[in-house]
C-alpha cells in the first residue's frame, strides 16, 4: 500500500473515506487511519465490514473513539464479537436500561443478529444471558415486555430460534403462552433432545 494513501486520509472526502472502510481487504493500518477520523458513518462501516482488523474492532469498541452503545450494538449483530462471548455481557451490563427503554431494535440486533447483514442468530450471545434477556425482559407475563410499542413476540421468536438456547431456555419458551414461540420452543426441544 502506498504511504501516500495513509498519509492522506485526513484530506479524504466523506465519500472516499467510506469507500475504505467498505473494502473489506484495506490493511489494518488504514482502516484503523479511517477509525480515528471524525466521521461516524465510516466508523459504522467499518463495524460492518467482513474483513475488520482486530486491532481496528478494539479500538472501534474503545471509549477512546466511542462511549455510546450504537457502533457496540452494530459490531456485535455483525458478529464481530461472536468468538468473545464475554463482550455482549458486558454491552448488556452497560447498557441494558439505556437500549430497551430508547432502543430495543438495537439491542435485539446486537443479542439476536441482525438479517439485514446475514448474520441472524450467529451472534456469539451466550445461553446464560439468554436466560436473563427471557426472565428479566421478554417473560410474556411481566410488564415492561411491551418495549415501548416494539412487539415482544418478535423478539421472542427471534430468541427462541438463538443457536445458543439451551434446553432449559427452550421448555421455558415452550411454556411461554405465545403460540409461534411455544412452537419453536418445543422444536428447539426435540432438536435438543436428540
Amino acid at each position: 500500500m502506498p504511504r501516500q494513501l495513509l498519509d492522506n486520509v485526513y484530506r479524504m472526502s466523506n465519500t472516499e473515506l467510506i469507500g475504505l472502510a467498505k473494502n473489506r481487504f484495506v490493511p489494518c493500518d488504514l482502516q484503523l487511519a479511517v477509525a480515528k477520523t471524525d466521521y461516524r458513518r465510516a466508523h459504522l462501516y467499518l463495524c460492518e465490514n467482513t474483513g475488520l482488523s482486530i486491532k481496528t474492532r478494539d479500538y472501534l469498541w474503545s471509549d477512546e473513539c466511542n462511549s455510546g452503545y450504537s457502533l457496540k450494538a452494530t459490531m456485535l449483530a455483525c458478529g464481530q464479537y461472536s468468538e468473545n462471548p464475554e463482550k455482549y455481557v458486558e454491552f448488556y451490563d452497560r447498557y441494558e436500561q439505556t437500549m430497551w427503554s430508547r432502543s430495543p431494535w438495537r439491542m435485539g440486533h446486537a443479542l439476536f443478529g441482525h438479517y439485514y447483514y446475514r448474520t441472524e442468530n450467529t451472534t456469539g450471545t451466550p445461553t446464560k444471558l439468554l436466560h436473563r434477556v427471557y426472565d428479566q425482559r421478554l417473560k410474556p407475563e411481566l410488564e415492561k415486555c411491551t418495549l415501548h410499542g416494539y412487539y415482544p413476540q418478535y423478539y421472542l421468536e427471534r430468541l427462541a430460534r438463538h443457536p445458543n438456547v439451551d434446553l432449559n431456555l427452550a421448555i421455558k419458551l415452550s411454556q411461554s403462552g405465545v403460540d409461534k414461540v411455544q412452537r419453536i420452543g418445543f422444536e428447539r426441544i426435540v432438536e435438543l433432545s436428540k
